[in-house]
């Protein structure tokens, strides 16, 4: 057999847009990571390591950081990467209309010196380019998460030429009759296997007859198809994985007039998935993949309360579950969720749950409108990145200024304290203070969560190697790929 020379990829979902300031979804996050370079990238336990930028420096209050960024870098046209790249990129993004609640930058941005002036100034006062290599970034007060938030496609520095974006990273992307066409960017010293792939959508119930007739070479996002070769083995189709990826969770919408709005109804909730979801009823590809976990926070990871207190906590919605169960009977909840089986509606229908008749199914594109704009449903059910380092990546998701935060999990108290940690420079004494956070999230019940999988990307063992072991938890640059 023949060395393939493009690499064909398999993808859950279509894509939707490919801007780096517009990026709200893990699928678009994962494509843009192949293009566009951030100054910084989140390594292996969320350890923050070089980028576009070489080097840098935090000053003692964790209020200025100054980088030096890697001007050999070029953009795809040939352009050299500069320090102004990065501001202007940043300034551009904050202009466009948000896909969701929040601006993607804002979680970062808020916080920087002069940020409430920027709808009239257009510019950044705390985003300071001092020469062509060195770019200085100052915050309002301390800020000890800047380093690992700045991380990420989002944050890239890019140059938009007509309708096009540029990044500085080892493919261009085009998009062009329901395929992503990934071509070598040139100017780019990457290492990559090869210099021509084509991604297409296969939906997850057809990844592996996909694969088995070559249609693909690899599937990404595999956690979400039923790929049996990935747990029984096969001599054709190889599956790997990185440690926990992704939260799954049950998004509730407590919005004004909801039927989340009532806590008890909530918490009734969260302890009835406690008492019913167990590996025996999940589907099989979530037996293999799905660490059930009502915590948001990892083993190990500073914030973890420990099982009993969790357990305790979660228990005090057992009182309210005949109450809740009543009230579906009433007025049924209508949950939505972008995989064609909707597993979990089954698990808690079988408890007494009633849902309307319009829950299920909806495209991925449908479900996250509705999520950040239209709040139609009662229960989403969602997966998000997990930041496996410091206790404030579950900022994104549950902050006031997160950049996937939503109205329909909003709570005040969880996120106040989440805003308290983000003043703490003293590791020692972010435990306390983050138990707490885990306390209230599973007293106030933004979601319910399920627990964490992993990324998995399966792939042709005939045709494919994976040439470096995973740089993160979830690298998904297409680099890492070569023929056999």
């Amino acid at each position: 057999m023949n060395k393939i020379t493009t690499l064909k990829v398999g993808f859950p979902v279509h894509w939707g847009n490919l801007i780096p300031s517009l990026q709200h979804t893990g699928y678009a996050d994962a494509l843009m990571a192949n293009q566009f370079e951030a100054l910084v990238v989140a390594g292996t336990g969320g350890v923050t390591q070089p980028l576009a930028a070489k080097s840098w420096t935090v000053s003692e209050d964790f209020k200025v950081f100054t980088f030096k960024v890697d001007t050999e870098r070029k953009f795809s046209n040939g352009e050299q990467l500069t320090a102004s790249d990065f501001k202007r990129s940043w300034e551009y993004g904050l202009t466009l209309d948000p896909k969701s609640s929040n601006s993607s930058l804002q979680d970062v941005m808020y916080r920087v010196l002069g940020f409430e002036n920027f709808n009239k100034t257009g510019h950044l006062e705390g985003v300071t380019v001092i020469d062509k290599e060195t770019l200085k970034v100052e915050f309002k007060e301390s800020f000890r998460m800047a380093l690992n938030h700045l991380a990420g496609s989002r944050m890239s520095a890019f140059i938009k030429k007509d309708d096009s974006y540029l990044g500085t990273g080892p493919y261009i992307l085009t998009d062009k009759d329901k395929t992503l066409y990934l071509s070598r960017n040139e100017y780019s010293t990457a290492d990559v296997g090869f210099d021509s792939i084509e991604i297409i959508v296969v939906p997850p119930t057809e990844a592996s007859d996909a694969l088995s007739t070559g249609l693909v070479d690899i599937y990404t996002f595999a956690e979400f198809a039923n790929i049996q070769e990935c747990f029984e083995g096969d001599e054709l189709i190889g599956c790997y994985s990185g440690a926990e990826a992704q939260h799954r969770s049950l998004m509730l919408n407590g919005m004004s007039g909801r039927f989340f709005e009532n806590k008890d109804y909530r918490k009734a909730i969260q302890s009835l998935v406690k008492k019913s979801l167990t590996k025996e009823v999940l589907p099989s590809f979530y037996q293999y993949n799905l660490n059930i976990d009502p915590q948001i926070y990892l083993p190990l990871q500073i914030g973890r309360l420990d099982t009993e207190t969790a357990n305790m906590e979660v228990a005090e919605g057992e009182k309210h579950i005949a109450a809740f169960i009543a009230a579906t009977q009433k007025d049924p909840l209508y949950m939505i969720t972008s995989e064609e089986n909707n597993w979990m509606q089954d698990i808690l229908e079988s408890a007494g749950v009633k849902f309307t008749e319009d829950s299920g199914f909806i495209t991925t594109q449908e479900r996250v409108k509705m999520y950040y704009k239209t709040h139609k449903a009662d229960v989403f059910v969602m997966a998000f990145s997990v930041a496996s380092g410091d206790p404030d990546g579950i900022y994104h998701a549950l902050g006031k200024n997160g950049s996937i935060g939503s109205p329909i999990q909003y709570r005040p108290s969880v996120s106040d304290l989440l805003e308290e940690g983000r003043h703490i420079l003293d590791l020692k004494k972010a435990d306390a203070h983050y138990k707490r956070v885990s306390e209230e999230t599973l007293r106030e019940v933004p979601f319910v969560h399920l627990g964490f999988t992993k990324t998995i990307v399966a792939y042709r063992k005939d045709k494919i190697k994976v040439k470096n072991k995973y740089k993160k938890r979830d690298d998904s640059k297409l680099s890492i790929y070569e023929a056999i």
